[in-house]
């Protein structure tokens, strides 16, 4: 039986998804603007080399109100969002201009999301036809309009989608100081950061395969800015991958994943009603994460212990 096309962000929920969050934070820091943005940030309460489970639930919370929120959801989402962004701008030492609020870069943000979704599916499940790809398009119309993106600045079809990438893609490049957050983040390492002994641990446990799988869900113009290489028997391993990603799927981890979601939709919405901030407590240091910035005192207690 032919499977049913998606016509929602949340019918391309996949297993594929769970594998995929680093490619896709390496796609949105490819524009050198983000991703010296976020490599410089002193923003530490929102850092995932500080506080991984919270930046998860956050990220994961921005993509379910996106998929299954509602307007009122996204506005208090928007703009906490904006009061974070609000401290990541360039200084003057800064090797490219940005802003954490800057339309354009956030666009791109949400254009790679977007491949997020639509990347898991497809790698799965195969190709979506023009008429599937313009509904989804408009579908992902939040995932811009949840942060600094007018509607009117979203594409409104497939074909305007694949000219903003084509034109987009040329501009992209990655610095050695950007390229090395990025190795950390594939292979698990920047746990040791949070977590000291225990995230090293789960780093050589979990480590080779996440970065094996982060290289497969890229697509191949952003693992040649990796300097990654890809072989015949990478994709073989990572077909048999796919395979066990599927059967997964049919025993119901998409449904699954989607109950995850509507649990972020109904702890955000707990947390605005107790008059919590929806993103935790907002905490800037005046150094920068990658040189040190409020590190965790397990981490430091494991640093002075070797």
């Amino acid at each position: 039986m032919p499977r049913k096309a998606p016509t929602t962000l949340a019918g391309t929920v996949t297993s594929l998804g769970n594998t995929s969050g680093v490619a896709n934070i390496i796609m949105q820091l490819s524009l050198p603007a983000v991703g010296e943005g976020v490599s410089e940030s002193r923003v530490t309460s929102g850092s995932p080399r500080r506080h991984p489970v919270k930046r998860g639930r956050t990220t994961g919370q921005y993509l379910a109100l996106a998929v299954m929120g509602d307007d009122d959801d996204r506005t208090a989402m928007r703009e906490a969002v904006a009061e974070v962004h609000r401290h990541v701008h360039s200084t003057p030492d800064s090797p490219v201009r940005y802003s954490g609020n800057a339309a354009d870069l956030q666009l791109w943000v949400a254009a790679c999301l977007f491949r997020f979704y639509l990347d898991q599916y497809t790698l799965l499940h195969g190709p979506l036809e023009r008429d599937q790809l313009d509904v989804l398009t408009r579908a992902a119309q939040p995932l811009a309009t949840g942060v600094n993106v007018r509607a009117a600045d979203w594409p409104a079809d497939w074909a305007a989608f694949e000219a903003y990438w084509a034109g987009m893609v040329p501009r992209l490049s990655i610095s050695e100081e950007v390229r090395r957050d990025f190795e950390s983040l594939a292979d698990l390492s920047f746990l040791a950061e949070a977590w000291g002994l225990p995230g090293r641990l789960l780093s050589r446990v979990a480590g080779r395969t996440y970065h094996f799988l982060t290289r497969g869900n890229l697509p191949p113009e952003f693992r040649a800015l990796m300097g990654w290489t890809w072989s015949t028997q990478d994709q073989r391993w990572f077909d048999r991958a796919l395979r066990g990603l599927r059967l997964l799927d049919r025993l119901g981890n998409r449904v699954a994943i989607r109950m995850v979601y509507r649990l972020y939709v109904l702890d955000f919405r707990v947390r605005r009603r107790l008059g919590l901030p929806v993103l935790g407590r907002l905490k800037v240091s005046d150094v920068m994460v990658r040189d040190g910035g409020d590190q965790r005192w397990l981490a430091r207690r494991t640093t002075r212990a070797r």
